[in-house]
């Protein structure tokens, strides 16, 4: 379970929401952290400690292509 990158999320934390579309995951020092890009533009950088809760908003204005990722590689 996790965020779909280019969707829409609302998100809440102890003092503030923000809403926008999910760009990714980050580590801020050693610290997880989700970045949400506002509608003017600026992404924000969310600690995962400091969230609430999150709410499904639904897919953003760009349609994901089916896209295939590439599964776990051993090596040996």
């Amino acid at each position: 379970m996790g965020l779909t990158e280019e969707w829409m999320y609302s998100v809440t934390t102890e003092n503030t929401g923000s809403k926008g579309t999910f760009k990714g995951y980050v580590m801020i020092g050693s610290e997880s952290a989700i970045v949400l890009q506002l509608s003017d533009g600026i992404m924000r950088y969310i600690p995962i400690t400091k969230i609430v809760h999150i709410d499904l908003i639904g897919p953003g204005e760009r349609k994901r292509t089916d896209e295939k990722r590439p599964g776990p590689a051993y090596y040996g």
